[in-house]
């Protein structure tokens, strides 16, 4: 396989350098700001969701909650690190949310996600600074009718700025 220029942003490498990396740590993010209730009030404008668990602090704590909650889909997206910053130079490249995964080497040039299951822990609240920290837990090299490749299973645990356990996504 050749590598065109601006086609992917995989790492280069085999599917043995691939196994060689279970267990490691292949991403760590910091969310680039604190959930805001205008971040809970866009995700619910996006999902279409009109719940008051997430709109109203008296009806969250009657529900067992400290205080309004944001959806649950909301933290993977708290967790990203900003796209570009004050001072950084202001160009036409894509900002693209880092993908775990990409930084197992493999040979190709895509990455297909096949399933997501997302376990939820904690709350997630106005306030809360997300951090994510990616696991590659196996590398299974298949062909399948899209080509040779692998499967690879990633385990990401999302915690807030205490250090509690928000949720676990596995990919």
């Amino acid at each position: 396989h050749h590598r065109m220029a601006g086609v992917s942003n995989l790492t280069p490498g085999t599917w043995a350098d691939a196994e060689a990396m279970v267990g490691a740590v292949i991403a760590t993010l910091e969310g680039a700001d604190a959930v805001s209730a205008g971040d809970i009030r866009r995700k619910l404008e996006v999902i279409g969701w009109d719940c008051p668990l997430h709109t109203s602090d008296e009806v969250a704590r009657a529900h067992g909650y400290r205080a309004a909650v944001s959806p649950v889909s909301l933290t993977r997206t708290m967790a990203l690190p900003a796209y570009w910053s004050p001072g950084e130079p202001v160009d036409d490249r894509p900002r693209l949310a880092p993908i775990a995964a990409a930084a197992v080497p493999g040979p190709g040039l895509a990455l297909i996600a096949t399933s997501i299951r997302i376990a939820y822990h904690a709350p997630l609240y106005a306030g809360d600074i997300v951090s994510s920290v990616a696991v590659l837990k196996s590398v299974t090299p298949k062909t399948t009718r899209v080509g040779v490749g692998a499967f690879l299973a990633v385990e990401t645990a999302y915690r807030n700025q205490h250090d509690e356990l928000l949720s676990v996504e596995t990919m």
